[in-house]
């Protein structure tokens, strides 16, 4: 296996043909699968590269090419095509269809849920028997192979290896070959085993062994927790101990059979009796030939006049309960006539924008909630569907603005999720110089649609916005259009300039003001000056409109931001006195509350902002964030899986638990997760964490590579550029590169404290980078900075160990790794840290982890 591995890692970054290979995404018996990008036809493929015995073995190779030629052939929605076969260095490689979704292994650690697990057996039953009737046998079908999708499809994967039914004349030429040709020993039939070739039944018995496990979260032949090829050969599967619907034992037992004779002769056969339990009718099958008296094993008879009840026991779930039910409104982005048009898309997402506060502000009255326009940009959410499977969206209304003459015309049009039906459409015209009545009537007509009737009070608290001057509120409207679109540079200006044409016309305006000083606070660079007009900004903001929290936010964000956050507290308690129906500023409170250390009350913060929207996804998603920054991971998971239950399409939810499961070394748990969130949209976090876990894996060049894509989405994110500085200096040849991206990362650090200076853990990897470069005096001064600031915080540290280990400070080092344990330091962020591995001829060194391991 050793020799292997370099050879695995080269082909990640490489090039066969026109396929550039970007990820390893798993292996098997003849080679490894790959992630790779088709550079003619721009789409991502999976690729077999198979072993080099094997692409050089003649025998291999042609049956190979003949059996790739009948696989292609295949054409079944539920089976995973076979594009092409390539030889390229020594190598064959196989290209498939690549499926974005994840492994049913990853569904196995319990039971699947009733309705699941049928649709799950119909579907794969129904993938195998097109295959046999093309001609064709699996040969290896196991969790692995079978693929479940966002969408909740199956695929099976795998079929370059699948051999050709056998007619009786040929089958009995070839018993003399003793061994097997292929497959997975747990999976196998016991005649394939024996060395007979395969038949249908082969292909149902795996299928028996993988519905067992989904049925029991077991294996039917497990031996002291794992299972055992031999056992299938002399011993009965286990009785399957959980209540399940009549019939359905009796039916996995048959498709078990030892003998070929007693299995099910066809996946038809097995869907028939399939179906009939669903539906609470006897199998025929299991009629016709009772089970308790052909096999050598008992199961418990099936009679026709069996009741059927769902007897399946309640399994204790790990997310929280549902929230209660209620509508969830994704305001899409409203388009401008003319694509080209910059100041009327402008306008549009300011509607946009403004509209989606106005109705979140109805949250808690009127059981309807909104998805915040930056949310659905980040997402990159533009259509209905994309709404419903990234945001978990039920309604989602979408619009087209207009200009003509002296009159603005918007087209609106709201759509059921679920169904994609237009709820209801219509078209506003109102006077281009009026754009705040323009907004008003969108907003009263959206309202008509969902059949919402403000109270008194609700109606006249939404009069009371905007401007006295019709420009400034137009200008306004912009730049908040602008400040909702920052990712690109000139927006921000834009912004800035908007807010301030609106401030011109209208000197009293306080949205504007508000509006200009988070503007400031968007720059990348934020200096100092653009801090202090941030500040007057958002104070006369606070001034023009003391019943307003726009100000009292905005001066909240900058305090924050700026290291001031006993102030910022108190800016944004006045906020949330103010109007208790938002949850911005509950959420910036609970930021500025965890900077102070009081996490007890950030955590009810971010609580109270969930309670205000409970069908939001992102209220569980940060709380999710705040348990994993404060080592609580098991909570953490939990309120990320509520948001998969939510919005069962955002990606950036994935790569959260597949960071935290890396962290815990969870391989196994953590690559499915990251796999799908890259599979759905490729993200900076995602590869982050992919890079993390292939590290702590030892496989440096991949981490490598994982990093670096990450940092080409976001090249200024000096925790990646650290990262990648510390997987390039483990591999040989490239300790100078590593050395420049120290420097980098130094660099970028130390810009984010020229801000804040009171960040304990940006001075914490400053140190840590500084050290590394051999900088001493500045990595002990950053190491008590971050210390003074945070001296219980685990990760802050072991990086003081670290920076103390760099300049062989062992004895200093391993006081502060025990003391980074004691406040709850992952052992295995230790042992699987190369900078720690000098460190075993130490007796305390193995004292400390060993006693972390005993917790």
């Amino acid at each position: 296996m050793a020799q292997s591995m370099p050879e695995i890692r080269d082909l990640i970054g490489s090039r066969i043909e026109r396929f550039v290979i970007q990820a390893r995404l798993g292996s098997g018996g003849v080679g490894e699968v790959y992630l790779a990008h088709d550079s003619v036809l721009k789409r991502l493929v999976a690729i077999k590269a198979i072993r080099r015995e094997h692409s050089q073995d003649p025998s291999f190779h042609r049956r190979l090419l003949r059996e790739a030629e009948r696989a292609s052939q295949l054409n079944d929605e539920r089976i995973a095509r076979i594009y092409d076969v390539l030889e390229s260095q020594s190598r064959a490689f196989l290209v498939m269809e690549y499926v974005q979704g994840e492994t049913l292994r990853t569904r196995l650690g319990k039971p699947l849920p009733t309705d699941e697990f049928f649709h799950l057996a119909e579907e794969c039953l129904n993938g195998v028997a097109a295959a046999h009737a093309c001609g064709l046998l699996h040969c290896d079908l196991k969790p692995e192979n079978i693929m479940i999708t966002s969408a909740g499809q199956v695929k099976i994967l795998d079929f370059g290896f699948a051999c050709p039914l056998q007619s009786d004349n040929t089958q009995s030429s070839l018993t003399t070959n003793t061994t097997p040709r292929g497959g997975t020993l747990g999976y196998m039939a016991p005649e394939v085993l024996m060395g007979h070739p395969p038949h249908p039944g082969a292909d149902i018995f795996s299928l028996g062994v993988i519905l067992y496990e989904a049925l029991t979260g077991l294996h039917p032949f497990r031996s002291d927790g794992s299972p055992t090829a031999a056992r299938a050969l002399t011993d009965a599967p286990h009785p399957i101990r959980r209540p399940v619907l009549a019939g359905l034992d009796a039916l996995i037992f048959k498709m078990l059979a030892r003998s070929p004779a007693e299995r099910y002769q066809s996946c038809a056969e097995v869907l028939a009796d399939l179906r009939s339990v669903r539906e609470g009718r006897a199998p025929a099958a299991l009629i016709q030939k009772p089970m308790a008296k052909s096999r050598p094993w008992r199961v418990r008879a099936v009679t026709a006049a069996a009741v059927v009840v769902l007897l399946f026991v309640s399994w204790p779930s790990p997310t929280p309960p549902p929230p209660p039910p209620g509508r969830l409104l994704a305001v899409l982005p409203f388009q401008p006539a003319d694509p080209n048009d910059a100041s009327t898309r402008a306008l549009a997402n300011g509607l946009t924008a403004t509209l989606t506060a106005r109705l979140g502000e109805l949250a808690e009255s009127y059981r309807l909630q909104s998805v915040p326009a930056p949310d659905l940009r980040a997402q990159h959410a533009t259509g209905a569907r994309e709404a419903r499977d990234l945001l978990g969206a039920t309604l989602a209304l979408s619009g087209d603005l207009q200009p003509s003459g002296n009159t603005m015309r918007v087209t609106y049009s709201l759509v059921d999720t679920a169904s994609l039906r237009q709820v209801q459409s219509a078209v506003i015209t109102q006077e281009s110089s009026n754009v705040f009545e323009l907004q008003n009537r969108v907003f009263g007509e959206v309202l008509n649609s969902l059949d919402i009737q403000l109270a008194a009070e609700d109606q006249q608290r939404m009069k009371v916005r905007g401007s006295v001057q019709p420009g400034a509120y137009d200008a306004y409207l912009r730049g908040y259009g602008y400040l909702h679109v920052y990712d690109r540079d000139e927006n921000v200006q834009n912004a800035i300039a908007a807010f301030q044409a609106s401030i011109h016309l209208d000197p009293h305006f306080a949205p504007a003001y508000a509006g200009l000083g988070q503007a400031y606070l968007q720059e990348k660079t934020r200096t100092a000056e653009e801090i202090t007009l941030a500040r007057q900004a958002c104070t006369r903001a606070v001034e023009l409109d003391r019943a307003s929290p726009d100000g009292e936010i905005c001066l909240g964000m900058l305090l924050r931001n700026t290291g001031k956050y006993e102030e910022a507290v108190q800016h944004l308690q006045r906020a949330v006195q103010l109007d208790d129906r938002l949850d911005e500023p509950l959420r910036e409170l609970a930021w500025a509350y965890e900077s102070l250390k009081r996490l007890t009350e950030a955590e009810t913060a971010l609580k109270s902002a969930i309670a205000i929207r409970p069908q939001y996804w992102a209220g569980y998603k940060w709380l999710g964030k705040f348990y994993s920054s404060h080592g609580r991971l098991d909570e953490s998971i939990e309120q990320f899986k509520q948001v998969i239950k939510l919005a069962p399409g955002n990606f950036s939810v994935y790569s959260n638990i597949g960071g935290i499961y890396a962290w815990q070394g969870k391989y196994a748990e953590a690559i499915p997760y990251l796999q799908q969130s890259i599979a759905i949209r490729p993200s900076r976090s995602a590869l982050s964490n992919l890079g993390v876990a292939s590290f702590y894996d030892g496989k440096y060049l991949e981490a490598a590579h994982a990093y670096q894509q990450a940092l080409e989405m976001k090249p200024d994110d000096y925790i990646v550029v650290g990262n990648l500085a510390e997987a390039h200096a483990q591999i040989q040849g490239f300790q100078q590169q590593s050395a420049a991206e120290y420097e980098r990362a130094l660099t970028l650090t130390e810009r984010e404290l020229a801000v804040n200076p009171k960040d304990a853990v940006i001075l914490s990897c400053a140190g840590l980078y500084a050290a590394r470069l051999g900088q001493r005096d500045k990595a002990e001064q950053y190491r008590q900075s971050s210390l003074s600031l945070s001296a219980n915080d685990p990760h802050i540290r072991e990086n003081s160990a670290l920076i103390l280990a760099e300049f062989h400070q062992d004895d200093l080092a391993l006081a502060d790794l025990d003391r980074a344990v004691r406040e709850g330091l992952d052992v295995f962020e230790i042992t699987h840290k190369p900078a720690w591995q000098r460190f075993a001829v130490y007796p305390r060194y193995w004292e400390i982890t060993a006693r972390r391991e005993k917790k």
